[in-house]
């Protein structure tokens, strides 16, 4: 047998394949730009693989390809064809061991077989893109596509075009009538495409390939070709179900391709001539008679009887089935709760069956009519009569040319409730705040929009709404709004950081001075205004944290300060990961009340606070030591320890004295764990005095110091040193206890 010959579909694939195969020509000037820009995009990549995207490391990569790829002037898009392992730029192969690693290999992962980079591209675009590449490893089992993820983020400069996999559809040798029947149908297309107009494709034109045999002459085929040479429609629907799904077909998707194509098949039967559409509707026809009872009572319900309503093609397969199959498909309509009897009627017209044959299905409807009213109860069967009488004295005489029978198909009740529901929609419309559906409607904008230029102009209406909310005193309309947009910032922090970057960066500029200083005035006014105030703290969290610091720093503004330091601790679990980030130039009263409040927050900023020990601002070390007592953790105390070894004579006193407020057994541990060091009772004896009075005064006395004071004692003969010899006795009478 001659060997297959394989036809495309559609003859755009092939234009376009043509088109990613020849890029613009050749810029010699600049290739070695382009190559130094693919190695940094490279690099970026694997910083991106390697630290997270907010990184310093990841930030400079990222400048570093936008500064090169900005002055690559003598073009205006970068067009790349992706191999295995190397980057093809004006058939020149770009190679090198960490491009091949980080940029040809992953592009090749994901299916992407060329790349075009505007050369305007932004950082944000090429940040995204690092980022995307990176995250195709976990979604190659899923059909997300790079192409995708990047049109999500609004990043139309980096246009990656991917690798289609289009399915094989093996056709062989079709007999010639076919083949004939087939050149006819093509040439009266042509005909009626002849007048022009767009072409809408039922499928993607490169999704499948159809294999041929060498002796057949056809330069090309459609589904609608495709549907008459198969000429069995199961398996077309299986076709169809191969084009559009991407995982393999087994024995139960074949059988679930009609249902699941059905519509797919029935337009394509539809555009057929009409002679040969009612041959293939027969065989369509026979396809659903042959389903399972239950398949294809479903398939009924869900698309055919819908269809047939409607006046699509869907409906048509019906006039093919038998008297009583017809019957039993129509009667399947009475079993909708909200339809009536006079929905046969509108479908029978809707079938448009010759006149004999409608004359024949009459009675049999009839019938079961008879029959389903019969097996109602009476009161249910004495209901339906008076709807139909009700109805006959409505009816619509028309002209035999007109039907309204579809005014009787459905019941529409209007009694007192359904009045006064449209007369509630009615005062609801009326008493509806404008700025409330605004808001509504720019966090759906927010929502959807992935450029973050565009979203800054939303979210300057959000905050300008805001403010007349603030204006009017509608603080509980303030708060919802204000975590309903902070909840979005969340919700969008993975998929779209630079969109939940911009709301958090919209909520914090709202909290200018002004209005933290007005926040202080609610927490003080009363217990209802603080209840106010700590509400709207909660809704917008972190956001009011700048202008918190900025208030503190204001030396016009301190006598708000007590007042907002109070507020903060009070949150401070939830303003604390704001408030523990480096301080930089602040003043030495704003550090102090942001140590404080990590001290509030509890465990996990003990490394925060314990960077202020070493301040040379007396109160501002007091303060962290206080605040580490208050955490009282075991790291907290260690820290507090230190200080008693390394600090100065005032701050070990300040230590000291920290030290004690420790829970009894955490600060009995890091007794011990001094005194029990020779170094540190030989250096400090006072202060190793001073631990051991106060640790024999504690509930557990001199039970837990056993074997410190055996370190200790041997210290008395040291007679050159009074302090140590006090320590030493000390140690001994304590001992003789």
């Amino acid at each position: 047998m001659a060997p297959a010959s394989t036809r495309a579909t559609d003859k755009s694939a092939r234009g376009a394949a043509r088109t990613a195969s020849h890029p613009a020509a050749a810029q010699p000037g600049d290739f070695a730009s382009v190559e130094e820009f693919l190695q940094l995009l490279a690099r970026a990549v694997r910083q991106f693989h390697t630290y997270p995207a907010t990184s310093p490391l990841c930030t400079e990569a990222i400048t570093a390809c936008h500064r090169v790829l900005t002055s690559l002037d003598r073009r205006e898009r970068l067009a790349l064809r992706v191999a295995q392992s190397e980057v093809i730029v004006d058939d020149i192969g770009v190679t090198g061991t960490i491009l091949e690693h980080e940029l040809a290999r992953r592009l090749h992962a994901a299916r992407v077989i060329a790349l075009d980079i505007d050369r305007m591209a932004m950082p944000r675009h090429l940040s995204r893109f690092c980022s995307h590449l990176i995250r195709c490893e976990g979604l190659a089992r899923t059909e997300t596509t790079l192409a995708e993820l990047l049109a999500e983020d609004g990043v139309d400069t980096i246009v990656p075009l991917m690798a289609h996999r289009p399915e094989v559809l093996d056709i062989g040798a079709p007999p010639a009538p076919l083949c004939a029947l087939v050149g006819r149908e093509q040439q009266r297309r042509q005909t009626s495409l002849a007048a022009g107009g767009p072409v809408d494709y039922l499928y993607p034109p490169d999704k499948g390939w159809v294999r041929l045999d060498p002796g057949t002459r056809l330069d090309h085929i459609s589904l609608i070709d495709l549907a008459v040479l198969v000429n069995d429609p199961a398996e077309v629907a299986t076709i169809l179900l191969r084009l559009t799904d991407d995982d393999p077909i087994g024995p139960e998707e074949r059988k679930a391709a009609l249902e699941r194509k059905f519509s797919d098949v029935a337009t394509l039967f539809a555009s057929l001539d009409p002679r040969l559409a009612r041959v293939m509707f027969d065989k369509l026809a026979r396809a659903v008679l042959e389903l399972e009872p239950a398949r294809r009572k479903d398939l009924l319900r869900r698309t055919i009887l819908p269809g047939l309503l409607d006046g699509r093609s869907d409906g048509a397969v019906l006039c093919d089935f038998p008297d009583v199959d017809l019957v039993d498909s129509l009667c399947l309509l009475f079993e909708l709760e909200t339809a009536a009897p006079e929905v046969l009627t509108v479908a029978l017209h809707r079938l448009d069956l010759p006149a004999e044959r409608r004359e024949t299905l009459i009675p049999l409807l009839d019938a079961r009519l008879q029959g389903a009213r019969s097996d109602l109860p009476a009161d249910q069967s004495k209901e339906r009569e008076i709807d139909r009488l009700a109805r006959g004295l409505v009816r619509v005489e028309a002209t035999p040319g007109k039907d309204f029978s579809e005014f009787a198909a459905f019941d529409l009740s209007m009694d007192d409730q359904a009045s006064a529901a449209i007369v509630a929609a009615r005062d609801a419309i009326g008493t509806s705040e404008l700025w409330s559906v605004q808001l509504g409607f720019l966090s759906h904008l927010v929502r959807l929009e992935p450029d973050p230029g565009v979203v800054d102009t939303f979210l300057r209406q959000v905050l300008a709404r805001f403010g007349e909310l603030e204006r009017r005193g509608r603080w509980q309309e303030l708060s919802t709004w204000a975590s309903k947009y902070r909840q979005l910032a969340a919700e969008l922090r993975a998929r779209r950081p630079e969109i939940a970057a911009a709301i958090a960066n919209a909520l914090a500029a709202f909290h200018v001075p002004a209005r933290v200083a007005a926040l202080a005035d609610l927490h003080d006014r009363g217990t209802d205004t603080r209840q106010i105030a700590n509400a709207l703290v909660e809704a917008f969290g972190v956001a009011v944290v700048p202008g918190m610091i900025a208030l503190l720093d204001d030396p016009a503004r301190q006598s708000k300060a007590p007042a907002i330091v109070s507020l903060m601790c009070d949150h401070a679990r939830l303003l604390a990961p704001a408030l523990a980030l480096p301080l930089g130039d602040r003043s030495a009263s704003t550090i102090r009340a942001i140590v404080k409040v990590l001290g509030f927050a509890g465990a996990g900023y003990e490394a925060a606070i314990n960077k202020q020990l070493e301040c040379d601002e007396e109160q501002t070390s007091r303060e962290a030591l206080r605040a580490l007592a208050r955490i009282g953790t075991m790291q907290a105390a260690a820290l507090v320890a230190d200080q008693l070894q390394a600090a100065s004579a005032e701050r070990r006193a300040a230590a000291e004295e920290a030290l004690w407020r420790f829970p009894a057994a955490r600060a009995s541990a890091q007794v011990r764990q001094l005194l029990g060091r020779r170094d540190f009772v030989v250096q400090h004896p006072n202060i190793a005095s001073r631990l051991l009075t106060r640790a024999a005064n504690t509930s557990t006395g001199t039970d837990d110091l056993k074997e410190v004071l055996a370190v200790i004692e041997p210290l008395w003969f040291r007679f050159w040193n009074p302090g140590l010899v006090r320590v030493a006795l000390k140690a001994r009478e304590l001992r003789g206890r």
